[in-house]
């Protein structure tokens, strides 16, 4: 694999992110928190106009988006379109078009299974939760800063939102996205240095503890170490190769859930050093799988395949985050599965295999979420939610998730004004709001033929109807004559 024409040399358009001061982020807080309770966002119609702004400046700014990852990380235009802008575009998209049903109330049937709601309804409210504050990470700058900021702005929040300084070209030109076409009452950038945090597990800890001191609630995005499986009844083990080592050498393995010509080079020297450490100490096999060595003036490191690892290697003390694959050979698929579910859950997991063995691997481990004969590509799916489980991360977003994520959702019970009971005739125990012992009846035959018609609620409000009426008669004679 030639790498010289992929070697960027000017990168001096900005060395160092300009920082917000940290005695001013309070005052952006607060001024945040003031235009959420002043009701800026209330609106739906306002929110659309938001996203719609975003949307438009995405398109304006591609070309500085695209431009500022090449230079922070070499990547090229085509991978940015694919894994970083288009999800971004879909997202505004797809809220744009199910906004309203999203925020829609949900309601259920109250009476027909508990009685004593035969004059109330209630109904499920999606409310935002105010002022919230998301932490973006470097290896897709674009798609993790921007999606969260959509749900958030979607749902009705105020946005306090923090690019990773890691990038600094990307940071600058996200911040200056935001800045310029959305509305500085509803979101505002602060750099260097509820919350929405994608990135470490040491770093989501952090996160997680100052959240806790002021009971917020947190979405973590952690990612971890995500497992392939590749059983002996893989119907193409060609395919299954290519298909790994295309989502282990996407962003050169620097993805949460990783496992061309234009082949990007690890973030910064630090990285480098870190993954090469790695490599040095691991007793596994190292296969060379081009003419090219590891380059710390280019940050670069060729793809690498490590055999015959070892369980307590160095490869598998933490996540790699870049293009390196360590290889486990395991006798029988239980083995594999018993390594997998010893270790934290991983963000993502991958089995390659017939249906059934595919199907066996998925329901005997846990993860953020599986694919089955594929890699990478669930990340793709928007109407799906994406997130961890346990160490690696908390809560899910895209789409109707990110929507859900980012609201309050207040059950709101509205009840007619009736005689409440008098104490001395309370007798059915609660039972009008117990679960009704003849449900089954309703599952039967005939109870379904009467679906059409409220036949079980007028069956059922007879009791209630009659006791209410007695038991109010009772309240008002006892008003009228105390003892």
């Amino acid at each position: 694999m030639s790498k010289e024409h992929t070697i960027i040399t000017d990168r001096s358009i900005v060395d160092q992110l300009p920082t917000t001061p940290i005695d001013s982020i309070g005052a952006i807080v607060q001024d945040m928190r003031a235009s959420f309770a002043s009701g800026t966002m209330r609106d739906i119609n306002f929110r659309k106009q938001q996203l719609q702004a975003l949307l438009r400046g995405l398109r304006e700014h591609e070309q500085i988006l695209l431009d500022a990852s090449a230079m922070d990380m070499s990547r090229s235009p085509q991978e940015s379109r694919f894994f970083d802008l288009g999800p971004v575009e879909y997202e505004i998209g797809q809220f744009l078009r199910y906004i309203d049903k999203w925020a829609r109330p949900d309601k259920h049937p109250l009476a027909s299974e508990q009685t004593a709601f035969l004059m109330s309804s209630m109904e499920v409210r999606k409310e935002p939760l105010g002022t919230v504050v998301i932490i973006g990470a470097w290896n897709f700058p674009a798609r993790l800063n921007l999606v969260p900021l959509i749900g958030a702005l979607a749902a009705g929040n105020t946005v306090v939102l923090k690019p990773s300084d890691v990038a600094v070209q990307s940071a600058i030109a996200i911040g200056d996205l935001v800045t310029e076409y959305l509305d500085p009452r509803v979101v505002r950038v602060v750099q260097g240095g509820h919350y929405f945090y994608t990135g470490s597990g040491k770093v989501g800890k952090i996160v997680a503890k100052a959240a806790a001191e002021h009971l917020a609630g947190v979405t973590l995005e952690l990612g971890g170490k995500s497992p392939v499986v590749v059983h002996s009844d893989v119907s193409d083990l060609e395919a299954a190769a290519a298909r790994i080592m295309w989502g282990k050498l996407t962003n050169a393995g620097q993805t949460c859930v990783g496992q061309s010509p234009d082949y990007v080079r690890i973030i910064n020297d630090r990285h480098w050093q870190r993954i090469m450490a790695l490599l040095n100490n691991t007793t596994g096999d190292i296969l060379n799988t081009c003419d090219d060595g590891p380059d710390q003036a280019d940050r670069y490191i060729p793809p690498t395949l490590v055999d015959g690892v070892r369980p307590e290697d160095s490869l598998l003390s933490d996540e790699i985050f870049g293009p390196v694959l360590p290889i486990i050979t395991y006798d029988i698929l239980d083995e594999a599965l018993d390594y997998i579910n010893s270790h934290d859950q991983p963000l993502a997991l991958y089995a390659f295999g017939s249906s059934k063995t595919t199907e066996y691997i998925i329901s005997n481990t846990r993860s953020g979420g599986a694919v089955a004969n594929d890699a990478y590509m669930h990340m793709a799916a928007h109407h799906y939610p994406f997130g961890g489980t346990g160490p690696s991360g908390v809560g899910r977003y895209m789409g109707k998730y990110s929507f859900d994520t980012f609201s309050h959702h207040r059950s709101v019970l509205k009840n007619s004004l009736r005689f409440p009971p008098a104490q001395s005739e309370w007798k059915s125990g609660g039972r009008d709001l117990a679960f009704p012992h003849n449900f089954w009846l309703r599952t039967s035959f005939w109870g379904k033929a009467f679906t059409f018609i409220p036949f079980w609620r007028l069956l059922a409000s007879t009791r209630v109807v009659f006791l209410g009426l007695v038991y109010g008669r009772s309240a008002t004679r006892a008003r009228k004559h105390p003892k």
